[in-house]
């Protein structure tokens, strides 16, 4: 699963997907007088009612191009008669994704990337919970597979997002049998163009990373002990 993680500050999140400052603001109408950048977050968890939680969330606009927004980080089906909802939806599990009642429409309309500089898991050991920091070793930003939606009723409308996650490699599954799916970047221009409805091609994409990525390009830092 994927409860915890670290998100990239405004300015990194828009060199590495080439955005220009000004193109958007990500805030929502109400909060951008409070501020027009973030700053990195070290502690991101999921929460429904917050907009000070949102986390920053690559899409397509309404012209097709990528543009940073945020989001509650906890999915809120268009369906859904409330504003919250009790069952959780933060994480999304590969092979729910185009059937569940929460996720079908959005898999296919409404795919989105999650910017973060890692991300956390807690191994079950004789002793305990153990904690482990996952990122690349050069600490850059990786992309986590994910889905929006768009609540509306009324005057209210909340855009929330879920991480997808899968199965862990091998190279990763000694700490945790699951991990956020990660969009390479030469398939993420793919995952965000919703022109295509492909969805075994997009299914292709939500494999475990070969086990030969992970032990390159990821590494499991143990933290403290929980």
């Amino acid at each position: 699963m994927c409860g915890r993680y670290v998100a990239p500050n405004q300015a990194a999140i828009e060199r590495h997907y080439h955005l220009g400052r000004g193109q958007n603001n990500p805030y929502p109408e109400h909060d951008r007088s409070l501020r027009t950048t973030f700053s990195a977050r070290y502690n991101v968890t999921p929460q429904q009612g917050n907009p000070a939680a949102y986390v920053p969330v690559i899409r397509h606009s309404a012209d097709g191009t990528p543009e940073l927004v945020t989001m509650q980080w906890w999915l809120l089906p268009y369906w859904s008669k409330e504003p919250r909802i009790k069952f959780s939806t933060f994480n999304a599990r590969t092979d729910k994704v185009s059937s569940a009642a929460s996720y079908r429409v959005p898999f296919r309309k409404r795919r989105c990337l999650i910017p973060a500089m890692g991300w956390f898991e807690w191994q079950e050991t004789p002793q305990g919970k153990m904690k482990w920091w996952m990122h690349r070793p050069d600490r850059g930003i990786v992309s986590f597979a994910g889905l929006w939606d768009r609540w509306h009723r009324g005057d209210e409308v909340i855009e929330s997002c879920t991480i997808i996650v899968g199965d862990a490699n091998r190279a990763l599954s000694h700490v945790h049998d699951r991990m956020p799916v990660i969009i390479e970047p030469q398939d993420e221009a793919f995952w965000l163009d919703t022109k295509f409805d492909a969805t075994q091609a997009l299914e292709s994409l939500l494999a475990p990373l070969p086990d030969d990525i992970g032990h390159r390009a990821y590494r499991a830092q143990r933290q403290t002990p929980a």
